[in-house]
């Protein structure tokens, strides 16, 4: 085993006295010391380079026990900016994030169903535009996009719904722009943003399954992202669930996107309202050739029979996706986010019924199955917990 170098036992102190900072919303350097098991004279030099680096601030008096009040420090949030992408929707989503990930300027720009070459300069506008936006030090540039992602390299092999082949997306954006850059699937994406900044942030281990243009769950082992040997680990929306079903964009039929991918709920309504004329399906299209996302929700918050129907069929179609994810990796808290989490309480119940029909009675009751508490925010607060992740060893 090769002896740590001065340099490196630096990092790890700074990191660990940084992190335990940013755990507090005020601390002493002698309680930091205490929590750090470092001495007291390694803590106030590090503290006095984090506040010569603007990251940490002296914020006044503690209480005192028995001799002068401490002063206490606390992480300045906005010391360094993270400028982050959401590539999951139609219409990109950006923002600028502190570091205690608080959402400082939106940005958005619609893809127009654009692909290839073409959406990719879409994708370089809006980094523009967040870059020039900064009010404070870029900390670095996190992406969240559909694909499969190799994260160490930051190329997007394979992203059927944008064009993209092999797309060297961390090396072109670091061409015009100097902060460090990370690129991840949005699906796991969503699972550190759960794990960092979510309801779940007591977990070790959590699955997130998100549903965006398509459907994919990112796992979290351990407190960290777990990519798979091909950086492919979570790719549910081409799990098969209906052996007879309709051919998928991937070429495989029955999978899980072709029931209950945004398109095919859509599809899937757009013909109820046509065989049944009466319905409030029907009523919604008003007239036109299709259906929104939005009313079919709204027709499922107004109890519609055949909306209440068509939600149960896809949470049981869900929860036979879930009974994989129970089944082999025995993860006990999965949360639901995307436009599925839409359907709120009754596809949770319904995906969970189906989960405890398909795996051990004993491992399905363990399992918890909520909805994201992050909302439309999943994706980008995930890239931001990346970047601080990589280049602070925050949280």
């Amino acid at each position: 085993m090769m002896k740590a170098t001065r340099q490196q036992i630096k990092e790890h102190n700074t990191n660990l006295v940084l992190k335990t900072i940013y755990e507090h919303d005020n601390i002493s350097r002698a309680e930091t010391a205490r929590l750090t098991g470092l001495t007291r004279t390694t803590v106030s030099e590090i503290v006095s380079g984090l506040i010569a680096d603007g990251l940490v601030a002296e914020v006044g008096l503690g209480e005192p026990s028995g001799g002068k009040p401490p002063i206490q420090i606390s992480l300045v949030a906005g010391a360094r900016q993270i400028a982050c992408l959401d590539l999951s929707n139609d219409e990109l989503h950006g923002a600028l994030v502190d570091l205690r990930g608080q959402i400082l300027l939106r940005e958005y720009i619609p893809l127009e169903h654009r692909m290839g070459d073409s959406a990719l300069e879409r994708v370089l506008h809006l980094v523009e535009l967040l870059t020039k936006a900064a009010t404070a030090p870029l900390l670095g540039i996190g992406i969240g996009t559909p694909g499969l992602v190799d994260s160490h390299q930051g190329i997007i092999h394979q992203a059927v719904n944008r064009g993209w082949i092999d797309l060297p997306l961390e090396h072109l954006v670091t061409e015009c722009c100097s902060a460090p850059v990370y690129v991840t699937n949005d699906s796991q994406a969503a699972a550190l943003g759960e794990y960092t900044f979510g309801s779940q942030r007591a977990a070790l281990n959590l699955v997130v399954v998100k549903a965006g243009e398509g459907i994919g769950s990112g796992i979290v082992l351990n407190g960290e992202l777990f990519h798979g040997d091909g950086f492919s680990a979570g790719e549910i929306g081409h799990l098969v669930v209906e052996c007879d079903g309709l051919l998928c964009s991937c070429g495989n039929y029955g999978c899980l996107e072709t029931v209950i991918g945004k398109r095919a709920l859509l599809a899937q309504a757009q013909a109820l309202a046509l065989q049944h004329p009466e319905s409030m399906f029907a009523n919604l299209m008003n007239g036109s050739d299709r259906l929104r996302l939005d009313h079919l929700i709204q027709a499922h918050q107004q109890d519609d029979p055949l909306a209440i129907e068509l939600v149960a069929r896809s949470g049981s179609y869900l929860g036979a996706a879930i009974a994989n994810l129970v089944g082999i990796l025995n993860i006990k808290t999965i949360v639901v986010s995307g436009y599925l989490a839409r359907f709120g309480e009754p596809l949770i119940e319904a995906a969970h019924a189906e989960a405890l029909r398909r795996v051990l009675p004993a491992m399905a009751g363990e399992t918890s199955l909520s909805l994201s508490t992050l909302g439309d925010d999943d994706v980008i607060l995930g890239v931001a917990a990346l970047v601080l992740q990589q280049e602070l060893g925050l949280p």
